[in-house]
């Protein structure tokens, strides 16, 4: 079947460079950025929600950088008004939920196997343009293995974006690259003016359990 093949190569190509970067739960604490590792025009050809315009029942949240946490509008008028309104970087969430014919669905699978993460591994959607909000710097509790899809986004990577020691290094995504992100790595991003648009997929290895 095409989307098993889609996903064992997708899959395939993500834990080489997770292996490569030291695994899931790596020693270090250094990201890892891997250019050209996708030819972008096999990426184009794989099928992915639409943040801006979801299918029923894929929720879509809107970051909110004022309060460090999602906006979740109901439905997708909603979600137009709500972006419209305050133009933010749209995340839609855990896509593979409800879907696990899909080729997404299944290299996440492929990667929860893989890594022996104790939750399953989850793939969402960043979809932004020039000028969109999205957070200030952060952490997050998993480590995410990030591959630009589309268009172009600017990183800053680095404990000292949170008043930590050691520097901050800049990173740009271009179509086709990968990016690793060691759970707890503060880091803060942005959609650069040219080519003024950007979709990532972000896969969250190793989450921890959230509190009861």
């Amino acid at each position: 079947m095409p989307g098993e093949i889609d996903a064992a190569r997708f899959a395939g190509v993500l834990w080489a460079a997770v292996r490569g970067a030291g695994g899931p739960r790596p020693a270090g604490r250094l990201h890892r950025h891997f250019a050209g590792a996708f030819d972008p025009a096999w990426l184009e050809s794989l099928p992915l929600p639409d943040a801006a315009a979801p299918p029923p029942g894929q929720p879509v949240a809107l970051l909110d950088a004022r309060h460090e946490q999602f906006e979740r509008p109901r439905g997708a008028a909603a979600l137009q008004v709500a972006y419209a309104a305050r133009p933010r970087t749209r995340v839609a969430e855990d896509i593979a939920y409800g879907q696990p014919g899909t080729w997404y669905a299944l290299a996440a699978w492929h990667l929860s196997r893989l890594a022996g993460s104790s939750l399953h591994v989850t793939c969402s959607v960043f979809t932004s343009r020039y000028g969109d909000e999205t957070f200030g710097a952060h952490r997050d509790t998993w480590y995410g293995v990030v591959v630009q899809m589309d268009g172009a986004k600017d990183w800053l990577i680095g404990e000292g974006l949170l008043g930590g020691s050691g520097p901050v290094q800049p990173v740009r995504t271009q179509a086709g690259d990968i990016l690793l992100i060691p759970k707890a790595l503060p880091h803060v991003v942005s959609t650069p003016a040219d080519p003024g648009h950007s979709i990532h997929l972000a896969f969250a290895v190793d989450r921890d359990k959230p509190p009861r």
